[in-house]
């Protein structure tokens, strides 16, 4: 009962916190001195009965809040809106463009975690050793490589010695799709590891200088029930909880790497529809990306419940 009443108090904030953000970014679009009509308009000649027409077909005379309203129901019931420059379907746009997005984020984060994972116990595991000190170094330098200077290393390097092969741009296929999104993938998985193995190998040494370890070896437990069942069990759980805001986090960090890789996903469309201020798009991406963080953020906290039952729901 008491998970329960936790899971509807928790989906009602997000519900009131996608409302509160969504309309302040809603409003603060229109607080800027772009001017809708002149970005639907474009190169085209503007008169004064275009201009009428497409205020009366987006109803922009309306006041903001009423466009607010009309624009949340519309979303509500599936309806993005229509790309203000070139007169798309915002969904449509969208949905064409979640592969490549969704393919980074997933075969980053299970990449990136597994690594991070296997280095950070092994550090632990060799403490104070040389193995240690290179692993703990060698994250350490990830930590503070800039994603898109290690995308365009990585570009020019495959660019000279690999040019067979093919990782920019659309694709075609299954085939072409997991060529374009592997080394970017990559790259993105640096991150996780750079981050979630430093924070596995101080969460292990914790758990493996505990007391309870030293009573369970006391009582002749095996090694590797006493490193892998006991104490690796409590060191994962911390770090579970960091890599499910990471992979929320992370739907907003692959524009760095679909600019740089030419790339169609979610990121590089954000980014050119903020250029044009193309208000449909920027405000469903952003909703898009805050529900995406919330959800995650949701779900980690009900594993972490599951994983560690002494956790108090409140």
């Amino acid at each position: 009962m008491k998970r329960f009443r936790f899971i509807i108090k928790r989906l009602l904030s997000m519900i009131v916190i996608m409302f509160l953000v969504s309309f302040l970014v809603f409003v603060v679009l229109r607080m800027s001195d772009a001017d809708p009509l002149t970005v639907m308009i474009g190169n085209n000649q503007s008169t004064p009965e275009l201009r009428q027409a497409l205020t009366e077909k987006y109803h922009l005379d309306y006041p903001v809040h009423i466009q607010y309203l009309r624009w949340i129901k519309g979303v509500l019931s599936g309806d993005f809106g229509t790309d203000y420059v070139d007169g798309q379907d915002v969904k449509g746009l969208i949905m064409s463009r979640l592969p490549i997005t969704f393919g980074l984020v997933i075969m980053s984060s299970v990449i990136g975690s597994v690594i991070a994972v296997i280095m950070g116990v092994a550090a632990a595991l060799r403490k104070g050793r040389p193995s240690d000190a290179a692993i703990s170094g060698l994250m350490l330098v990830l930590s503070g490589a800039p994603s898109f200077l290690v995308s365009i290393l990585i570009l020019i390097f495959m660019t000279k010695y690999v040019p067979g092969y093919s990782f920019i741009g659309t694709y075609t296929n299954f085939g072409e799709f997991l060529q374009r999104i592997t080394i970017p993938s990559l790259i993105m998985a640096l991150t996780f590891v750079a981050m979630l193995g430093r924070i596995t190998r101080s969460n292990m040494i914790n758990q493996l200088q505990s007391p309870y370890i030293a009573t369970a070896a006391a009582k002749g437990l095996k090694q590797s029930n006493i490193t892998y069942k006991h104490a690796f069990h409590n060191a994962v759980i911390p770090v579970i909880t960091v890599a499910g805001y990471m992979i929320a986090g992370s739907i907003g960090s692959t524009v760095i790497v679909e600019q740089v890789f030419s790339l169609p996903g979610i990121g590089g469309l954000l980014i050119s529809a903020i250029e044009e201020n193309n208000f449909p798009i920027v405000q469903i991406l952003v909703l898009f990306m805050l529900g995406a963080y919330l959800v995650m953020s949701f779900v980690i906290d009900i594993l972490y419940t599951v994983l560690d039952p002494r956790v108090d729901l409140k």
